[in-house]
């Protein structure tokens, strides 16, 4: 049964039975020159900024659209300077991505997935984001203790704030990503959505078990498929046993 199916959701072939991921993204920013509207973008005002900031929502699309329509923005927003620039540390990224399509087994081999990988992924983004009260990392909540759960179960019991977020699940048919920090640069996004994908698609086809968790190379392959296009992170690999080491180990307790 897929997401779509099972919280009733509407028929939007072009969602439930994607082939490619499709993003819709939350871009923060503070310092606007008044308030303002771009095609493609839903603006909203946003309490948590300052310096006259607002939200920008855009509407699901394919990631290399998705990279097109924020350069868009950025290159024709009006901001004015303010002392901490229009990407403060308040300032951030959201990605929700598409789920309707998949089942319970392969939305349960994402969360483990991205579950393994945790650490490398904060790699990906401004250091200050794994301390952000608004984007906790999974490992520092008692999530990892009911991994184990059937999917609609663990998202009645997670949290809004994670840095994964799994409730959009049941409104939208989304998963929600809070790790990127707010920013301008498209290579950056690019970089971000590319890795995501990476993942959906990973859990589209891969198997998992136990016995595939306790084979190093299996995890390595993993880690390549993910962040292959990335030169930064696959500079870590050498290190990526010690990365995983307590990860692994919230992972194959969730067959038990």
């Amino acid at each position: 049964m897929t997401i779509a199916s099972y919280y009733g959701f509407p028929t939007q072939e072009k969602y439930d039975a994607a082939k490619e991921a499709i993003v819709g993204i939350e871009c923060e920013i503070e310092g606007l020159y008044g308030e303002q509207f771009f095609d493609g973008f839903q603006t909203t005002k946003d309490g948590s900024l300052r310096h006259n900031g607002y939200e920008f929502i855009s509407k699901p699309r394919s990631v290399t659209e998705t990279v097109q329509i924020f350069k868009f923005l950025h290159d024709n927003i009006s901001l004015v300077d303010v002392a901490e620039g229009n990407f403060s540390r308040r300032t951030s990224t959201h990605v929700h991505m598409n789920c309707r399509s998949m089942d319970f087994k392969q939305i349960h081999k994402l969360i483990m997935l991205y579950a393994l990988y945790e650490e490398v992924f904060f790699l990906m983004v401004d250091k200050e984001r794994r301390g952000n009260i608004h984007c906790v990392p999974l490992t520092e909540t008692y999530l990892p203790s009911i991994y184990s759960l059937h999917v609609p179960h663990l998202r009645d019991r997670w949290h809004k704030y994670t840095a994964l977020n799994i409730l959009p699940l049941s409104q939208q048919g989304t998963v929600e990503f809070r790790h990127l920090q707010g920013t301008n640069d498209p290579s950056l996004l690019l970089e971000w959505l590319t890795c995501l994908e990476n993942l959906w698609k990973l859990a589209l086809s891969v198997e998992f078990s136990v016995e595939e968790l306790s084979n190093k190379e299996k995890i390595t392959e993993w880690f390549k498929d993910i962040f292959g296009h990335s030169k930064k992170i696959m500079a870590l690999e050498p290190a990526l046993e010690s990365l995983t080491a307590n990860t692994l180990l919230d992972v194959k307790f969730s067959f038990v």
